[in-house]
């Protein structure tokens, strides 16, 4: 049963909970990581390129992951499949989900084919471990060439994904901003600006988690962080919490003002962001902490090169994109229909629709994450900034984005020492 404590007379109560306030922040996590994974390719950000692969692992466990947000929401979960049996386009926002979701996975399977393939080709010729040898011949699909035709193969199908993946995560999470600004019987949802504040999230929080990831990859594994990552990542961040804090503060003028805000509108924001229980969250959680602290922390050049410092900031910044997520939907439905109340939002911490449930989501996400990168051979990209001192198969510190030798001739990426010597495992240990 859904929550039955709140405000006023009790007739009206918040149906999406914190499933519902989840499901937009972790599709804005895998746009947001999606569009990480596509700077080095798409946009010729070769700093970026060492973490590429990662990133692109990243959204697709949370792509994997995501759907559970609306499965743990639902009512009679063993009927999901009727999402499929009895779908209802173009009426349904829920089969639009699915139809996108769908292509979003099959774009996101063919990229990172070609993303490691080349990889899983050298994988594929490893002595000491038959079971991931013979995985990486299957996940190959027959093509281990690594010639220098099907370096460039690859590259050309990755460019595309990639150029195609970026329209499909925008679609993907900015029709959820859709829905909420297409509720015109809700005063605080329905403005034109939440489908393009969702985007512009997005990609602030995919940034601030491919941050803290890589962070906690190389700590991990004993890799010394290369600063100069660091520092581009957190480039791009202030870039987008400047257009970030642009567009909220267009939203709480046109919301928050009497003179441009409608009267339903202006009354249940002052009620519930200037005096109400949404005043910590939206000016001190998404505001404060989730945008201008951040954009102070990494004002200067030294600042946004502190590995401290930067995962302070992306983890504050994760919290406010989460916050932004809690006040679109709380505050939506915490402005009556039936009376002047306002009606509460509680926090349950176990059950249905809880904090339990959401840790769960999370807790899957992250076995996809190790599951994948166990599979995978993503690790090539970034050994070259170990500080271990166990040895290191030659040639794989020239392994770039793609799986495929960047500095190397043409054939000799990945050498026959890679077959002997699994140096994408920690420690380079077999």
């Amino acid at each position: 049963m859904p929550p039955t404590n709140y405000y006023g007379s009790g007739l009206e109560q918040g149906y999406w909970g914190l499933m519902i306030v989840t499901y937009p922040f972790i599709s804005g996590l895998v746009a947001g990581s999606f569009v990480v994974a596509t700077l080095s390719q798409l946009f010729g950000r070769k700093r970026l390129a060492p973490i590429a692969p990662m990133a692109a692992i990243v959204s697709f466990a949370l792509l994997l992951a995501a759907p559970l947000t609306i499965w743990g929401d639902s009512r009679q979960p063993s009927r999901v499949y009727e999402l499929i049996t009895r779908m209802h386009v173009p009426y349904s926002p829920m089969a639009l989900f699915l139809l996108i979701w769908i292509s979003y996975v099959i774009l996101m399977l063919v990229e990172l084919y070609a993303v490691f393939r080349a990889g899983n080709a050298a994988r594929a010729e490893w002595a000491g471990q038959p079971l991931r040898a013979k995985l990486a011949r299957l996940l190959t699909l027959g093509v281990r060439g690594r010639d220098a035709g099907s370096v460039r193969r690859d590259e050309r199908i990755v460019r595309w994904t990639a150029g195609i993946g970026i329209l499909i995560a925008f679609l993907f999470h900015g029709y959820i901003g859709f829905i909420f600004g297409s509720m015109k019987s809700r005063a605080l949802w329905s403005s034109p600006l939440i489908p393009v504040l969702f985007i512009i999230s997005a990609i602030v929080s995919g940034i601030a988690l491919i941050q803290l990831v890589y962070f906690a990859v190389a700590k991990w594994y004993g890799w010394r962080i290369d600063k100069a990552i660091v520092a581009e990542l957190n480039i791009w961040l202030v870039g987008a919490l400047l257009l970030d804090l642009y567009l909220d503060m267009v939203e709480l003028l046109m919301s928050g003002v009497r003179s441009y805000a409608p009267e339903e509108t202006y009354e249940w924001f002052n009620r519930l962001y200037f005096h109400g229980p949404l005043l910590w969250t939206y000016f001190l959680f998404q505001l404060g902490l989730g945008v201008v602290l951040p954009l102070v922390a990494l004002a200067t050049k030294r600042w946004r090169a502190s590995i401290v410092n930067s995962g302070v900031m992306a983890f504050l910044v994760l919290m406010g994109v989460y916050m932004m997520r809690w006040n679109v939907v709380a505050g939506g439905q915490m402005a009556s229909k039936v009376t002047n109340d306002i009606v509460s939002f509680p926090l349950v911490w176990t059950g249905y629709d809880s904090v339990q449930t959401v840790v769960g989501v999370f807790g899957v996400a992250v076995l996809l994450f190790l599951a994948l990168t166990w599979l995978l051979p993503w690790k090539n990209g970034l050994q070259g900034s170990s500080s271990s001192t166990s040895p290191v198969a030659p040639g794989l510190d020239d392994v770039g984005v793609s799986g495929v030798s960047l500095n190397t001739p043409a054939g000799t990426a990945s050498t026959m020492a890679d077959a002997q010597w699994p140096a994408d495992q920690p420690g380079g240990n077999p």
